[in-house]
């Protein structure tokens, strides 16, 4: 035991923490969480350190391309009679950028991880962990951009162009909101419309 270990354990447990904090475990083929985790474990720290925008939206990119291209969406049934509602098939670009995205939230900006400089530097570039009830109030936003997305969830975004599309969204809905120089981030609004949109 020594402190790199413990280093070590402690990314370990926060990529842990995130994945099922990311609710979708139950999503993805069996087996499919420890392929995740090894990726998030190899990824995350490098994603995090990013010097400049332009490496961490490559990264982000690549690690998204990866969960499209490695991992596998759960047969579904129906609860009544256990038919089959929808086959296993791959998962979508933007199941990966969500599991990607509650990660890098909980690691860099919940925790302030790898360092508080680094995490200060990468955090206005992490994106809104969105859901489908964000991305319902995001289409429904009046704006030219809104109306090319036809996706209902995060598992019908199946490419960058939509995905980038609804980050963009993110961005003029905090421009919209808010008309004071100290603006949130993204990764702030997805904390604040989660209890907007889940309140009783």
């Amino acid at each position: 035991m020594n402190p790199d270990q413990a280093k070590q354990d402690k990314t370990k447990s926060i990529i842990d923490m995130a994945f099922g904090f990311s609710a979708m475990t139950r999503v993805f083929e069996k087996g499919s969480d420890r392929k995740i985790i090894g990726e998030l474990d190899c990824s995350l720290p490098k994603i995090a350190s990013s010097k400049y925008e332009q490496d961490f939206q490559k990264q982000h990119d690549c690690f998204c391309r990866w969960f499209k291209d490695e991992i596998k969406t759960a047969e579904r049934k129906s609860k009544n009679d256990e038919r089959v509602i929808k086959p296993s098939g791959p998962a979508s670009y933007g199941q990966g950028a969500k599991v990607l995205d509650v990660a890098l939230k909980v690691f860099v900006y919940y925790c302030h991880l790898p360092d508080l400089e680094t995490a200060d530097r990468t955090m206005k570039w992490l994106y809104a962990a969105i859901d489908t009830k964000m991305m319902k109030h995001l289409k429904n936003m009046k704006d030219p951009e809104a109306s090319i997305i036809t996706a209902t969830s995060i598992e019908d975004v199946d490419d960058e162009m939509i995905y980038t599309a609804l980050q963009s969204l993110v961005r003029k809905d905090i421009e919209n909101r808010d008309k004071s120089p100290n603006k949130i981030y993204p990764v702030q609004w997805d904390d604040i419309m989660w209890r907007e949109l889940n309140r009783p």
